[in-house]
């Protein structure tokens, strides 16, 4: 592993009141004590209270100073945290008087790396700080706080056991036939079922992950004046769209992000679809045209109050691939007996009738989304893999699953058969980062922010 002497700044470059650098490495120390005006002997975890000077002893600034030994660090070396007040300059030239001091500016991610290096996380773990980070709502940050925690961790280690077990009787019964009993084959097809089960829902876990994670689209669909902007604005929280009996008053596309039950959702508001002469209308329908392609979700509102008409079908028609979902507006204009004949006279499914005016059964709509998402109320406990691990269960399913399948000509290959679940044991081992390359290593810190 590279022994340099790494420094950055942990906290971004921008004019605070305190700033943090971290210097990590053999040298960490011995930098440190020269910046700073410090007793001989300097207790580690302990915070010390400074004047920061360059190599000539001129003043920088003053701060606090902080030494943790290895291996009780972050990233398992010695490390010095500073803490000047957050002067673009001061930092800078601290940053300076570091490098200057024998240390180099971190790569990107490479203080995590080193943890893992170091054996301080696994990869699971690293991955989750980079999500952490970049976490956009308070689901999305406890999703990855379970990860760090190494609640993947812990159930990646069970299933592999639980498969070295079963290596280790199959190795027994070939090395030592006459002192060791026959496997039963019932034990290797029970245990790979149970571990298979736990593959599975792991995997399951992904598709929602990725939405915690990233967020979703969700395309406010219709022709003109049937209340989507007044469903955009009611779903946001405050008025962003206009609102106007003229038809045709959102000739673009409005888009805003927002929070629905902790997921990230990107709202648009689209133009009315309909046939015009128009140039700028007709230019916001083409732009809503893509924007309908690109939604995850799509509400295709109409007018409960008219009814479906021919231009209703028509934008239905051209959405109903994506399995919108339906929603009749305007509830507060029609009677429950229109309803009721509503309901037995078009083809829709499913219709959500809601009424913006008065917020009513808006609380149903959002349950309606969730559905379609295959998202349910979870506790904060839940873990969520990523694409990474996805591809590795997905790997070691493929083998173990082929392996239940020949267990009647592979429990007579009994070699074969311990090869084929070590292999299944290496993609796991390749998610906490047991077995892994520099490649992999490279594109997983290299998305890191500087300074972690």
């Amino acid at each position: 592993m590279d022994k340099d002497t790494i420094v950055a700044n942990v906290t971004p470059l921008i004019p605070s009141p305190v700033s943090i650098i971290r210097i990590s490495g053999e040298k960490a120390l011995e930098i440190g004590k020269t910046l700073f005006k410090l007793p001989k002997v300097i207790e580690e975890r302990k915070a010390y209270f400074g004047k920061i000077v360059d190599k000539a002893g001129n003043l920088i600034d003053e701060g606090i100073f902080i030494y943790f030994k290895e291996p009780r660090s972050f990233t398992g070396e010695d490390v010095v945290e500073i803490y000047p007040h957050g002067s673009v300059p001061v930092v800078k030239k601290i940053i300076g008087e570091i490098i200057d001091l024998g240390a180099r500016f971190a790569e990107p991610g490479e203080f995590t790396k080193r943890a893992f290096l170091n054996g301080k996380i696994d990869l699971t773990q690293a991955e989750a700080i980079a999500d952490l980070i970049e976490a956009k709502s308070e689901k999305a940050s406890k999703a990855a706080l379970n990860i760090l925690e190494g609640k993947l961790s812990k159930e990646v280690n069970t299933l592999k056991d639980s498969l070295l077990n079963l290596i280790s009787l199959i190795e027994a019964e070939l090395n030592f036939p006459e002192d060791v009993d026959e496997l039963d084959r019932d034990i290797i097809v029970n245990t790979l079922a149970d571990v298979l089960n736990t593959i599975n829902r792991l995997i399951s876990t992904y598709k929602k992950g990725e939405i915690i994670k990233s967020g979703i689209k969700l395309a406010i669909v219709g022709r003109p004046n049937v209340g989507k902007s007044s469903l955009f604005n009611k779903l946001l929280g405050f008025e962003r769209s206009i609102v106007s009996e003229i038809h045709g008053t959102t000739r673009d596309f409005i888009e805003e992000s927002i929070s629905i039950r902790g997921i990230p959702v990107v709202l648009l508001d689209t133009a009315g679809l309909r046939e015009t002469a128009d140039k700028i209308e007709k230019l916001g329908i083409e732009r809503t045209n893509k924007k309908i392609e690109e939604a995850d979700v799509i509400l295709f509102v109409f007018d409960l109050s008219e009814g479906i008409t021919d231009d209703d079908l028509k934008i239905f028609d051209k959405v109903k691939d994506k399995d919108p979902i339906v929603v009749g507006n305007k509830l507060d204009l029609v009677s429950e007996k229109e309803v009721d004949i509503f309901k037995k006279k078009y083809y829709f499914k499913n219709v959500i009738f809601v009424s913006t005016k008065n917020h009513k059964n808006l609380d149903l709509l959002e349950e309606e989304i969730f559905k379609k998402l295959g998202i349910i109320e979870e506790s904060d406990s839940e873990i969520y893999i990523n694409l990474r691990h996805y591809k590795k269960l997905e790997n070691a399913k493929n083998i173990l699953e082929k392996t239940v399948q020949n267990i009647d000509e592979l429990y007579e290959l009994k070699e074969i058969l311990m090869l084929e679940i070590k292999e299944a044991v290496k993609n796991l081992e390749e998610i906490t980062g047991e077995i892994t390359t520099e490649d992999v290593l490279g594109n997983i810190f290299n998305k890191f922010c500087i300074g972690k």
